[in-house]
């Protein structure tokens, strides 16, 4: 498998768990998006935590919602 496919399914992977995410909420998905995407926010914004976020995502990187989840993913599943 190549890394761009492996990103590909990966990225598929994630949106399917933010459909279910949404579904389980009842709500958009755009709504499990936006609400992600303020967590995110907030994660990059606690000084506190930064070197490790610089370490996992990359220096000033915010990732999106389905990119956070496919780097969290990889690392939970080592």
């Amino acid at each position: 498998v190549t890394q761009k496919k492996g990103k590909k399914m990966n990225r598929k992977i994630a949106r399917k768990a933010i459909a279910r995410i949404a579904k389980m909420e009842g709500i958009k998905e755009s709504e499990v998006r936006e609400e992600m995407s303020r967590a995110i926010m907030e994660g990059y914004k606690n000084k506190e935590t930064r070197g490790n976020w610089n370490a996992i995502f990359g220096e000033n990187t915010i990732p999106s919602p389905e990119e956070f989840i496919t780097v969290i993913g990889g690392i939970v599943a080592k």
